[in-house]
């Protein structure tokens, strides 16, 4: 993986086909990541947070729409969907707006903003390339 972008894409990959070692594996041993119920750190806590409950009806998946890259920063447009298990219906979804950190060509820190403009402004104001 030679930029941000292509970490990214990879982290999103990993984390739908639930292959945790591929997840780590994008992933500085001290990540940090946050999330609707707090930090989680390092490698451990990561692979606990990206654990699929197997008895859950609902699963979540990110669908990657674009990712901008600003030096060590990387901007993700994700559709973050929710959806059921028996029948891969969508049950909901939300544009959100990620910004990944880079240390060398890993990750670590992954922050989610509901509002594209905050998460640019957090990226170094990346110019807004949607107009």
């Amino acid at each position: 993986m030679s930029d941000a972008g292509d970490v990214v894409r990879e982290f999103v990959d990993a984390f739908n086909a639930e292959d945790l070692d591929r997840l780590i594996g994008t992933l500085t041993d001290d990540i940090e990541i946050q999330t609707s119920r707090g930090l989680v750190q390092g490698h451990g806590e990561a692979r606990r947070w990206a654990t699929r409950n197997p008895s859950g009806y609902l699963h979540q998946r990110l669908v990657l729409d674009e990712v901008v890259e600003n030096g060590v920063h990387a901007v993700a447009t994700v559709h973050r969907q929710w959806f059921w298990r028996h029948s891969g219906q969508v049950a909901d979804e939300q544009e959100v707006f990620y910004v990944a950190t880079m240390r060398g060509e890993l990750i670590c820190r992954w922050q989610p903003f509901s509002d594209r403009a905050d998460a640019l402004r957090a990226a170094g104001s990346v110019s807004d390339r949607r107009g």
